[in-house]
């Protein structure tokens, strides 16, 4: 069979549109991978069509790439609308995508979908066009709420159901990591012969080492150590762990400090976060040296990345961590929590450090030995590159279209999964 047997295939991202720039609202890094993978796909000849609940009055095709086509559908108001609610609009978001289709002439030989909002969507489009549906998560509302941070609203029933559904549905689901799949297993008693694990990828064209000091001067600083943390500001990342283990590190480093914060609010609760981290900056005397610098585009991470002596993930959970797998790309070392795919990226001691405490005086122990020695964190950035080298979106993609084929070869999944 060649490669060009499976031609086109329909992505469906409901909540979270990959024309957004990640790191607030509702995108972050399932639209980083969105993207690379339907790049990486079309470098293979295949063409994706990425769906997407329209939120504002943009073309109704646009081009990301060639072979890559986003088309927001309307499905209820234009603009967000709240999480709990979205749901309700999922019907006349697949009827737009079925008239869309047929307007065109055009049919899908796999639907695969991200989120369980999407993986609902899904189900209707794969019966309806009786194509393989491939599903991935990207997080899963009965870990979440194993993990909560103090203060953190639950995953709602109806989240918690609706996954149910898509996985026992779902030809196939998809797991970023062992233990995600693992979790699927046995939080979700899903059929193990439904199940594969396909890492995300890293575009190492972008990220990669640099100049430290050339990287500094861009974003304005100078020989001071600095900590980065990059992502969506909202509770379950832990960020307020960083501060308060900044806090400390401040007062136990014989050099100054600074702690860059790149990202925005995500969420109904992001504002309220970001309000109360910025409080708890002030509170702890540290606030002149914490910089809130909001989202920035993706293109200009690898500045931040290689002008930090490390970066920081304190995620209560994680699907995957890509933003420790950019780190590790660019030559820096991680100090985490090891969630996710954190144990698999991250070499505990050798490429950066994993605590599984949530004591800030443990992550300040940590992150001291790590900037007080020079050659340790050389040490640790050359290792970083090594692991980072293991993983590109290439990889990725084609063990997607290597499971597309078989999908729409076999009549079961078992020989696709194995």
């Amino acid at each position: 069979m060649s490669m060009r047997d499976v031609e086109r295939a329909a992505v469906i991202v409901y909540h979270s549109s990959p024309l957004h720039e990640p790191g607030s609202g509702d995108a972050g890094g399932m639209t980083v991978y969105v993207r690379a993978v339907a790049v990486a796909l079309a470098n293979l000849g295949m063409t994706t069509d990425i769906f997407t609940r329209a939120t504002s009055e943009i073309p109704r095709v646009v081009e990301l790439y060639p072979g890559v086509r986003v088309i927001p559908i309307e499905a209820g108001p234009l603009g967000p609308i709240a999480k709990e609610v979205q749901r309700r609009h999922i019907p006349e978001f697949v009827a737009g995508i079925r008239t869309f289709a047929m307007s065109e002439h055009h049919s899908y030989d796999v639907v695969h979908s991200h989120y369980w909002q999407s993986g609902v969507a899904a189900m209707e489009l794969a019966r309806a066009w009786d194509v393989p549906h491939i599903h991935s998560h990207h997080t899963l509302g009965r870990v979440k709420n194993s993990n909560l941070a103090e203060g953190d609203f639950p995953e709602p029933q109806s989240r918690l159901d609706g996954e149910d559904d898509v996985i026992r549905k779902a030809d196939v689901l998809i797991a970023s990591t062992d233990d995600e799949w693992r979790q699927l297993a046995c939080l979700y008693l899903a059929d193990h012969d439904k199940l594969k694990t396909i890492h995300p990828g890293v575009d190492r064209s972008l990220f990669h080492p640099g100049d430290q000091a050339a990287a500094r001067a861009s974003l304005g600083l100078g020989d001071e150590a600095v900590l980065l943390y990059v992502g969506r500001i909202q509770k379950l990342k832990g960020i307020d762990l960083a501060l308060r283990a900044f806090s400390e590190l401040d007062s136990a480093l014989e050099k100054d400090v600074r702690f860059v914060i790149v990202g925005g609010a995500s969420g109904a609760g992001g504002e309220g976060e970001l309000t109360r981290l910025q409080d708890l900056a002030a509170e702890l005397g540290i606030a002149s040296k914490v910089r809130f610098e909001g989202p920035q585009p993706h293109e200009n991470l690898p500045t931040y990345y290689q002008a930090a002596d490390a970066v920081v993930v304190c995620s209560h959970s994680e699907s995957f961590g890509l933003a420790a797998l950019e780190a590790h790309a660019c030559g820096t070392p991680v100090v985490g929590t090891p969630v996710g795919g954190l144990s698999y990226i991250v070499a505990d001691g050798a490429s950066g450090f994993l605590s599984e405490s949530r004591d800030p005086t443990e992550f300040a122990g940590r992150l001291k030995t790590l900037l007080s020695d020079a050659e340790l964190r050389a040490s640790f950035g050359a290792r970083a590159a090594e692991r980072a080298a293991r993983f590109s979106w290439a990889t990725t993609a084609y063990e997607f279209h290597e499971l597309y084929e078989c999908l729409v070869r076999e009549d079961l999944p078992q020989p696709c999964t194995c």
